[in-house]
């Protein structure tokens, strides 16, 4: 039988992965994305005492505000997205403060191996890589994606927040024996 703990962390998994795609895809975060997480960890808390990871109130709370705290001036300053803020906050109620800084640091080398590759793409400094995009722009679903993307362009930080999460998640869950 499958314990409340594995389940969570199914869900949580599938939450970082509707994260990733969305952000990846169209440069946004859906707020009902994160209501529905939010919603899921208070009650979660109320019922059972505990959230993802074993998550207490006092855990769930600190981590939803040093979230806020730590993100917050970067989007005063319009060097992060909304979406990007209030994503770090919930998973800091999700997880607790200790995985935030894990978490940044990691999906902050992503966005900056990501800028990087981008970079090098624009200034012609990888012709194979301007390639694949020149080959990728002229497709249709591509096209419909920039479509819907509309004027939102740059890195999307808050994909690499999910997928930092993601294997911090599973790795203090010791839900997959030797990845620790």
């Amino acid at each position: 039988m499958l314990s409340t703990n594995f389940f969570l962390l199914i869900l949580f998994l599938l939450f970082c992965g509707a994260i990733f795609s969305y952000d990846y895809l169209f440069r946004r975060v859906p707020n009902v994305f994160l209501l529905i997480a939010i919603a899921l960890q208070l009650c979660c808390l109320l019922v059972l005492d505990s959230g993802l990871n074993g998550t207490g109130w006092l855990s769930a709370l600190s981590g939803f505000a040093a979230g806020l705290v730590f993100f917050l001036p970067l989007y005063v300053l319009r060097a992060m997205a909304a979406g990007d803020v209030k994503f770090f906050a919930v998973l800091g109620l999700l997880s607790g403060p200790q995985a935030l800084l894990p978490v940044f640091l990691i999906a902050s080398g992503m966005a900056f191996l990501h800028a990087l590759l981008l970079y090098a793409s624009r200034m012609g400094l990888a012709p194979g890589l301007q390639l694949v995009a020149m080959r990728m722009a002229r497709r249709a679903w591509y096209q419909r994606i920039l479509g819907k993307r509309g004027n939102r362009v740059g890195i999307p930080y808050a994909a690499y927040l999910a997928l930092a999460a993601a294997l911090i998640c599973i790795r203090n869950s010791g839900a997959v024996p030797g990845f620790t």
